[in-house]
Order: structure tokens, then sequence, then C-alpha cells
């Protein structure tokens, strides 16, 4: 059966920076949407327990009851009367009866204590012991708990104790003793938000209001407590279950009864206990090593520091001294009027009770709410699916951290898969994501750096050619004068042949200098290549800062898994880790500005590169062409001097020379060529380059 269940508590989307420390310090997790810019609750999955309210050091969260509604009735005199948890003693201490005085002033015409209902419970709990001997009594007096057990573990509906809640009690009580005030509404004072849960189910009680909307109504007005007389209860005085609203409460009030059941009885209390032991309830009663009596709270100090007291900042010897003195007191009535002193109370007690006590008076039934729960769990395909969209590929990147605010990669991904959250909420895709767009950023740097350096080389590598060329060729031309010299009778071949290497060595020398203009040219090139490695060193600082904005952010993230794990007060310390996200935030997006800016001056650069680079390669080419020339006539010289009947070991050693610089000048002709390719495929780089950049320009 699904039921839409009242809603307790509120979040301020304006206040809400969904830093997710709710999701961690929450029982019941999928209650809560964290896939937007804020969170908001699925208040038929909410327990209201009110953890979150404590965790929120953003205000985002708060209390909803019906303290304004109350002030508004009692205004119009309405006919009202109170019933006050115990918990008063611990939010007033010292002054819990001047409370009385407060809300009689008010226009409340009588207050009644939910400690005597208290009474009435133990005894309730008793007797379906001794009648009905149940495997597990597990204790009801928490809403909280009651609506977790109904949604969530709904096989222990049958160990739910069949009795009402110490509240619920103290208002049947009204109802069936004292018939005067059956019309009249009640308000119950209380330390809980989830009370509403149970006034609706049980069709008792008509507004609940917390002692903490009490305490800022008496600041507002200018008054404290002590500006009203002490009013005593109108029912009769509770002995120990004035305890209820501490740890253990039940169990010390059950120690009277029976000392046995007592020992037996196991005390639980704090959320990231109670809930995981009544999850493990049903195997132990399967087992047969489960108490017989479970005291359990939802709030870790009880009542007493409940969501609805104003304690929460409290020590816990703060919360429960006056509680104790209290009780003192209160076993001190009930001994006057007994002869021994040695002699227990426990008769006293079962006389006052028994004038109040009926059979099935005070019995409690409950609701299935499982359909409530409609959170659907993924397959192993579709889980492989939602991890991969985190960018968790192996089990060594489920981390659990818990930063998102879930205890598991695997309950993180369950959200996703039920659109309660999303990957970019995970601590690991964030580290990813930077990563990523640091090697892509140091890809490009070192590419372009990788470049320049080819470049340069590929220069020298021309220059040294080129110098190559002209020592050799002005060799060759020193050797052929002197073979010329030697081989007299050959003169006019060898003057053929002189004008003819001549010739060529000019043409060689305007080789030299039209690779001059080369070089020069090419200088210019490395000039404005330098430009590009000067601008990229923008982006490697910019980079630095992208490194650095990871390793905080690592860091950061790494102070909230510890402060959500620590949840309760501690969660309030995340505050300051969302604050420096934000401004870690701020400065990536500045940096990421200035790398646009810093990109587009790269693209002019290469731009004035590719076209002086154009430029140098038709100069290299025209050297090619010349060289190849050069490289031709060699060989026609040759030819000729081979024709020549010459003996003489000059002529020899002049034509072994000669065919040295034909050697020299075809190497020379190849690594120019070689040469040419480099510079060409190095330019197609540097385009490529540039479209990548205009690409992340725009990004």
């Amino acid at each position: 059966m699904k039921k839409s269940l009242p809603q307790v508590i509120s979040v301020d989307e304006e206040k809400c920076v969904n830093c997710h420390v709710c999701i961690s310090v929450c029982p019941v997790k999928y209650c809560i949407d964290g896939s937007g810019e804020h969170v908001s609750i699925n208040h038929d999955l909410c327990i209201g327990c009110g953890s979150c309210i404590a965790a929120c050091t953003h205000k985002a969260r708060s209390w909803i009851d019906d303290s304004r509604q109350f002030f508004a009735a009692v205004k119009r005199k309405e006919p009202i009367i109170a019933v006050v948890a115990p918990a008063a003693a611990s939010v007033f201490p010292g002054d819990h009866l001047r409370l009385n005085g407060f809300l009689k002033s008010l226009g409340v015409e009588r207050i009644y204590d939910v400690s005597f209902g208290a009474e009435l419970t133990v005894k309730s709990y008793l007797s379906h012991l001794k009648e009905n001997k149940p495997k597990a009594i597990i204790a009801q007096p928490c809403p909280a708990i009651v609506t977790y057990v109904e949604i969530y573990q709904p096989e222990l509906l049958d160990y739910l104790a069949p009795a009402d809640s110490p509240m619920t009690h103290t208002m049947k009580l009204i109802r069936e003793y004292h018939p005067e005030y059956k019309k009249h509404k009640i308000a119950v004072i209380s330390p809980c938000l989830a009370k509403k849960r149970e006034y609706q189910e049980t069709s008792l009680g008509d507004y609940n209001v917390t002692f903490l909307a009490l305490k800022e109504y008496l600041e507002d007005k200018g008054w404290t407590i002590k500006r009203f007389q002490e009013t005593p209860y109108d029912t009769p005085p509770a002995e120990r279950a004035v305890l209820f609203s501490s740890p253990g409460g039940l169990m010390k009030t059950v120690e009277r009864e029976s000392q046995d059941l007592a020992s037996k009885t196991r005390k639980i209390e704090g959320p990231r206990t109670i809930y995981p032991y009544l999850d493990s309830f049903a195997g132990m009663i399967k087992k047969g090593i489960n108490p017989p009596l479970l005291d359990c709270l939802n709030c870790e100090m009880g009542c007493n520091g409940g969501p609805g007291t104003g304690n929460l900042e409290k020590p816990l010897e703060e919360l429960e001294y006056p509680v104790e003195k209290r009780s003192e007191e209160a076993t001190r009535i009930y001994k006057k009027g007994v002869i021994l002193k040695k002699k227990s109370n426990k008769k006293s007690v079962a006389k006052v009770l028994d004038r109040y006590w009926k059979k099935d008076l005070y019995n409690r039934s409950y609701a299935n709410l499982a359909d409530n729960f409609t959170i659907k769990t993924p397959n192993d395909g579709e889980l492989k699916k939602i991890y991969h969209s985190m960018h968790k590929y192996d089990d060594s990147h489920l981390y659990n951290c818990a930063s998102c605010g879930y205890n598991s990669c695997l309950m993180m991904a369950k959200a996703i898969f039920n659109g309660l959250n999303k990957p970019e909420n995970c601590h690991y895709f964030q580290k990813e994501e930077i990563s990523r767009e640091h090697d892509i950023i140091k890809s490009l740097s070192e590419k372009l750096n990788g470049e320049i350096v080819d470049t340069e080389a590929l220069i020298t590598s021309i220059h040294n050619i080129v110098e190559r060329v002209n020592v050799l060729s002005l060799n060759q031309y020193a050797n052929l004068e002197q073979s010329t010299a030697a081989v007299t009778q050959m003169i006019a071949s060898i003057s053929n042949a002189s004008k003819i290497s001549v010739a060529k060595r000019e043409a060689l020398n305007g080789l030299v200098d039209i690779a001059k203009q080369g070089e020069s040219d090419m200088t210019r090139t490395v000039s404005a290549i330098n430009g590009i490695s000067s601008a990229m060193s923008g982006i490697g600082e910019m980079i630095n800062v992208i490194n650095g904005v990871a390793s905080n952010t690592n860091l950061l993230s790494m102070n909230a898994a510890i402060e959500a794990a620590h949840a309760g007060s501690a969660g309030r310390g995340f505050a300051v880790v969302a604050s420096e996200i934000r401004r870690l935030a701020e400065t990536t997006s500045k940096n990421s500005v200035q790398i646009s800016q810093t990109l587009a001056n790269l693209n002019k650069q290469i731009s004035s590169t590719s076209q002086i680079s154009s430029k140098t390669g038709e100069i290299i080419n025209g050297i090619i062409r010349d060289v190849m020339e050069l490289s031709g006539s060699l060989n026609e010289l040759i030819v000729m001097m081979q024709e020549m009947n010459a003996g003489s070991s000059q002529i020899t050693e002049a034509l072994h020379e000669l065919k040295n610089l034909s050697g020299e000048v075809k190497d020379s002709h190849e690594s120019i060529s070689s040469a040419m390719k480099e510079i060409q495929s190095s330019m197609q780089s540097i385009r490529n380059i540039s479209d990548e950049s205009v690409r992340a320009s725009r990004l």
C-alpha cells in the first residue's frame, strides 16, 4: 500500500548548494534527490529523523511543526489541552514545571505528563510479553523508527510493540478517563519532528509543537522561562519513566518490574547504529540470538537531543543531569507512601497505573508502506554502463570514498540509475575529468614543443648542407686548377673543362647566395616559432594552475569524505570545504578565459609561421633545382675528362676528386630533398595543431 506522508522537513532552494552532506548523514539516502542544482526530498520515503537539519551548515534545511497553528489557536481561545514530553526536563533544566506555567498563560487548560504515559507503555509491553510470548519486541516510542520499519523493513512489523507510544498512551488516557476534554484539541509539546506522522496514523493529536518553537517564541517576546510560576502536571506523577527521554530509559523502567528482562534488553540509539541493526534483526530472530526487548531511539542522545529541542550543541552530560535529578525526585515522591524505605516502589506505582490501564485500550497496529519504496536495482549490464559514465572501468576505480554522500560507489550508481544523482557529483569522475583536460593540454604543449625542436634541427641541417656544398665546390675547383697546370698537352681540353668548372663554381656561389637567403627566411621562421613557444609557455603556466586545482580538489574531496563519515555536528566542517571548492572553480573559470586568449594569439603566430615557411620551401626548391643542374654539368665534365688520354697521376687524382665531388653533390641533393620533405611534414603538423588550437579556443 502506497501512502503519502506528511512533510516534516523543508529545503530552502536558494541556500542549498547541493553539497550532499545531507545525503551522507541520511539513514535512508534515496529519499534525497541530488541530481539537480539543489537537493529535494521525497517525503514518502523520508523517515523524519532530522539528521540532515543538524548536518546542514548552510541553513538550507528547516523543521516543519504546527507551532504557528497552535499559537494562532490559543490566540483565538480555542479549547486546547497539552501533553508534554519528558525531554522538557532537559530543554528547560530545573524549570520544566515553569514550562507548564507558560503554557497555561497562553490559554492551555490542562497539561499532562507524557512520563506517566511511558509508565503505562511499560505495563502494556509486559502484558504483551506475558500473554503472547512474542519472539521479540521492538520498542516504538520513536516515530522515525516506526516509519523506517513500515517502509524499509516491513518484515519486522510483527515485532514492533503492538502498543501505543507514551504520547499516544497519554492522549488515549485523556479521551478515556477525562471525557470532559474529549472535544478539546491536543497540543503535543515534543522534541521530535516525526511525531506528526504518528498523529496522522493514529488520528490522535492536533498540533505538534516542538520545544525549539516554544524557545523561539519566548526569545521573540523577550521573555525567559523564569518569568512563569512552577505549575504541576494534571496527571498522577511518574516514577522511573521520567527517564524515557534518555537512552536506556525504557530499560531502567523495566528493571523495576523485572530485573531478568532488563538484563536481556538491548539498548541501541543513533542513526548510524540502529538502522543497520534493524536491517539484520530478522536474521537474528531466525537464528534465535535476538534480545527479547529492543530499547531503541533514533537520536544518539535520546529524545533529550532530538531535532526539536535545540539541544544539539550541548554535551550529553549536560542533557542527562537534569533528567536524572528529576528521576531522583520522582522516586522520593513514591517512597513517601512506603513504610519500609528499602522496599521497592513497584507496588505503589502499580496501584496508580491500574486505575488508568485497561486491556486492549492502548493497542496499536501499523501500516505496511513497502510500496512507497520504488527504488530499482540495476542489473549487471546496466550497472556497468553507469560505472562507465562515471569513468569507472574496473574494480580499482571503485574508491568507495563516500564523498558523494553515499557509503559506496554501488549506492551512488544505484542513485544515478534511479535519477536521484548524476556522475558529475562523483569525486572520481571529477578527478578523471580534470586529469583528462590536463593530459589534452599537456599533449598539445608537448606536440608544439616537439615540432619546434624538429624544425630547428632541420634548419641547422640545411645550413650545414649548403656550407658543405660550398666548401666542396671550392676545393674541387682548386684541384682542377692544379691538374690543368700539370697537363700542358691537354691544355685546350683542360681549359675547356676549367671554363665549365668556373661556370659551375659561379653557379654554386649563386646557390650559396640563394641558400643564405633561405637561411635568413628560415631564421625568421625560427623567430616566429619561438613566438609560438612563448605563447605556449602561457599554456604551460595555466596547466600548472589546473594541476593545482586538481590537487586541491583531490585534497578537499578527501576532507569531504572525512566530514561525511563523521556526520552529525562534525559534518559542519564541510561548509569550509564547499566554499573552497567554489573558489577553486572560479579560479579555473578565469584561467579558461586566459587559455582561450592565449590560443587565439597562438593561431596568429602559427599563421605567420606557415606563410614564412612556405616561402622558404620555394627557395629551397630553387636550391634543389640548381644543385641538380650542377650535378649534371659535373657529370659532363667527368665524361670529358675520361675521353682524354691522360696518364698523369695528377689528372687521375683530379678525376678522382671530381668523382667524389659528384657523389657529395648527389648526397647533398638527397639530404636537401629529405629535409624538404621533413619541412613539409612539419608544416602539416603545425597546420593540424593550429586547427586543434582553434577548436580548443572555441570550447
